[in-house]
């Protein structure tokens, strides 16, 4: 041995103590990322188009404007049977339909109505709402926003708890059907995202 530079202590091997500590550090962490998400109940889904046209539903208000005739436009209410009904026009479905088409629409149903050649433009004023349960700080419903994601929902319900699991969630979609999203996932109104708790 090299006075100078004296070999160096073996390494001895880890005590049983420091290996059931380290079983059970992996063991805490490993849990940390689990949570009681119900995978049997929620099926992936397609992708989806994120730029996908608003379709109308019970619930939504427009806003309505004929053209030189202030007397037919206005504010007005799809009804919860999908309905909607504007002067000099009886309730028709309006729930299933794009904007341009409900335009298309009452241009056709005013046309047949003796107004010449109208001209009709429609906006959405307020949509339906989404509901966002579970671990975020202020879960409800709220007004929906055409084109948002999972992340900007979250946001609007005032962010996740301290207890959210944050990998996935449960998203119900209007017409029932159950998918897991993830943050980038598209949110459109009538949905319900729920938050699920993780294990700590």
């Amino acid at each position: 041995m090299n006075k100078y530079h004296p070999d160096p202590a073996p390494m001895k091997p880890p005590g049983t103590i420091s290996i059931l500590l380290f079983a059970v550090v992996l063991a805490v962490a490993v849990t940390a990322c689990k949570s009681n998400f119900p995978d049997k109940e929620f099926y992936q889904e397609p992708v989806f188009v994120r730029d996908a046209p608003f379709i109308l539903g019970a619930g939504d208000n427009v806003s309505v404007r004929v053209y030189q005739h202030p007397d037919l436009s206005g504010s007005f209410n799809i009804d919860e049977t999908g309905r909607i009904a504007l002067p000099l026009i009886l309730g028709f479905q309006a729930q299933g339909l794009t904007l341009r088409e409900l335009e298309l629409e009452v241009a056709d149903r005013l046309a047949a109505n003796f107004i010449v050649d109208p001209k009709v433009s429609i906006d959405l004023l307020r949509s339906r709402p989404f509901c966002i349960l579970g671990e975020v700080r202020n879960p409800g419903c709220f007004n929906g926003i055409h084109g948002m994601n999972a992340a900007q929902a979250i946001a609007i319900a005032g962010g996740y708890t301290y207890r959210a699991y944050k990998v996935k969630f449960a998203l119900t979609r209007e017409d029932g059907r159950k998918v897991v999203a993830d943050t980038g996932t598209p949110i459109f109104s009538g949905d319900t995202l729920e938050i699920y708790e993780r294990y700590f």
